[in-house]
């Protein structure tokens, strides 16, 4: 090993320890295993104090001047990208990331410990409830009373927020990203993320707004038309435009069958997870982060000294028995699956070419998780996959409704996405002497309406949690690029094979094309490998300028073209070690069982939690 194999190879671990220190103390706190947010804090401020090492940069420079090897100036350069991204020569600017870092982890413990609940219309008791349960509750409950104070119950997030450090979080997030030189937060956010300035990124949002504005406004009076004024309040539009769908999908997306299910599809797919530990945490408890995500306490790479394989966590916060649970819990393995194989894949000389912050590309990391998620709406996957307890698909007419809903309401999907992405930039662009929680709230309200033609969104937006994280703050846009990527995507391996639902091929070409390289390449340019074409939305507006004929019409020849291709036959395999566990508790793992005991195991447990129907 020469002078610069052993400096690359004491500069990855010494990383990777860091890493791993700040990664584990983020899964015990947001799990609630633990309350040492004071621990967390303190290796979260040292991974940023060596992100933002500016010696650590200089010597990585001077490193890469003297390279031998094709290898040693490519695992010099990601370095070189990894530090020039998260240098802060500005003294002030240092102390301000550092005192923001605390801030956010003074806001998440309080938001981990507020008490959410609804109250209850016979009552006026209050009902507690996870943000995810309010959630479903405005989606599917049957009673407008308890889908209004669903509603409210979510709002409270809002209140919370404004009156716990919110806008003190703003104020630091843009005096920092100033001192740098950037416009505000979220110039310094995309720049950093994307490897293009906030003016770059809305001119190519504002190109999609624009083209899907009139689909939008169409949905909407569609709803008007068939459900009266009142389908327009907050609480009551989701369940006029998926209530029905939710709960008559239910028996098919059983909960208890979700791990089993997501393993031998992924198989299928030729999806592999390169002898990666995977441990996933999927039921809402108290204490527990409200949101689904996937984070690596160890990523993979290859140095001088062999090979490290990848560790990743991913969780949910699924309601067992609850309408809708099952098909969120999908919508989990699926999506934080696909983020886990991604990460999983990843093979270069360092980690950080496959640590999730910049340069890493939020929208091309959301490319991969959603291209997955996506195959769940596919007839053909329904009715391989989305099985009753006797084995039996969900009937096709059942299959026509939800096909028109979906399609009817991709649009409406995708303008909530733009709007978290318009309402942050609104929010950072606000004058500092003129910032206050009814000037944030002000322009929330302009921005859901004018979005989405509605007073309010469904989801209040200060309540996505994304708001307040530092790693996850003003990174939204990423979901809508990506849902430009899927479609993107989609499209070449349809052109390509003719089909995506089992299809073998897609596993190994991802892994090849897309995952293998990690951020050593752009979003756009990842687009392009893959596909031979530039990234465009214009896939992704053709899908949701689709009419619902049109759609049901793909999804009949989806099925005729899947019943001519044999069914997959053998066990799961992944290629991983997975651990099915509940906070501190394993429930099953395949240390001592096969894929399948361990499905099995956890569909028994799952079951154990679902509420005991009346005899």
């Amino acid at each position: 090993m020469d002078s610069i194999d052993r400096a690359i190879v004491d500069l990855n671990r010494e990383y990777a320890a860091l890493h791993t220190e700040k990664e584990e103390l983020f899964w015990t706190t947001k799990m609630g295993i633990t309350r040492e947010y004071a621990a967390f804090n303190d290796a979260e401020n040292a991974l940023q104090a060596f992100r933002q090492d500016a010696a650590r940069l200089s010597r990585v420079r001077a490193l890469a001047a003297e390279a031998k090897t094709d290898a040693q100036r490519a695992t010099l350069a990601g370095w070189i990208r990894f530090f020039e991204c998260g240098v802060i020569e500005d003294p002030a600017a240092q102390r301000e990331a550092a005192e923001t870092v605390e801030l956010e982890s003074t806001i998440a413990k309080a938001r981990g410990a507020l008490p959410l609940a609804w109250t209850h219309p016979e009552t006026g008791e209050p009902v507690r409830a996870s943000s995810v349960a309010l959630a479903l509750k405005v989606a599917s409950d049957p009673d407008e009373r308890v889908r209004k104070a669903a509603f409210h119950g979510l709002e409270s997030i809002e209140t919370f927020a404004l009156q716990s450090g919110f806008l003190d979080l703003v104020r630091r997030r843009n005096r920092f990203a100033r001192r740098l030189g950037y416009a505000d937060y979220y110039d310094w956010k995309v720049s950093t993320t994307e490897g293009f300035d906030k003016k770059t990124l809305f001119a190519l949002l504002d190109d999609l707004e624009a083209r899907t504005r009139e689909a939008g406004r169409r949905r909407v009076e569609a709803v008007r038309a068939a459900h009266g004024d009142g389908a327009l309040a907050a609480w009551n539009f989701r369940f006029h435009t998926q209530g029905d769908v939710l709960r008559e999908l239910d028996p098919y997306f059983r909960f208890d069958d979700a791990l089993s299910r997501w393993g031998r599809s992924f198989t299928a797919l030729g999806i592999r997870f390169e002898g990666a530990l995977l441990q996933l945490d999927l039921i809402v408890r108290d204490g527990k982060y409200e949101n689904g995500f996937c984070h690596a306490p160890e990523v993979p790479y290859e140095d001088a000294t062999g090979r490290v394989r990848a560790r990743v966590n991913f969780t949910s916060t699924a309601v067992p028995g609850q309408v809708g649970s099952g098909k969120r819990a999908a919508e989990t393995l699926f999506h934080e699956g696909g983020h886990a194989a991604h990460f999983a894949n990843m093979l270069m000389g360092a980690p950080c070419f496959s640590q999730e912050f910049a340069p890493t590309s939020a929208a091309f990391a959301e490319t991969q998780s959603m291209f997955c998620d996506s195959l769940l709406a596919d007839a053909d996957w329904m009715a391989r996959y989305a099985l009753d307890r006797d084995g039996r698909p969900a009937p096709w007419e059942v299959v026509e409704k939800a096909t028109r809903l979906t399609q009817d309401n991709e649009v409406v999907h995708l303008r909530n996405l733009l709007t978290v992405c318009y309402a942050e930039k609104a929010i950072y662009e606000i004058p500092e002497a003129e910032l206050s929680a009814d000037r944030i709230m002000a322009e929330i309200h302009r921005v859901e309406r004018a979005l989405n033609f509605i007073d309010r969104c469904p989801r209040p937006t200060l309540a996505v949690p994304h708001l307040l994280a530092g790693e996850s703050s003003c990174i939204y846009h990423g979901y809508v690029l990506a849902l430009g990527g899927v479609a993107q995507t989609r499209a070449f391996f349809e052109q390509r094979d003719g089909y995506l639902t089992d299809n073998p091929n897609i596993g190994p070409t991802l892994r090849e094309k897309y995952w293998r390289p990690g951020n050593s390449i752009t979003f756009t340019d990842y687009l392009a490998r893959l596909t031979g074409s530039p990234f465009s939305f214009d896939a992704l507006v053709a899908d949701v300028s689709r009419t619902a004929d049109e759609a049901v019409v793909d999804q009949r020849e989806r099925l005729a073209r899947a019943a001519e291709r044999p069914r997959p036959r053998g066990p799961v395999d992944l290629d991983l070690t997975l651990r099915m566990v509940h906070g501190a508790e394993v429930l099953a793992t395949t240390e001592t069982a096969t894929f399948e005991e361990v499905a099995a195991r956890y569909a028994d447990w799952v079951r154990s939690l679902e509420p005991k129907k009346p005899a």
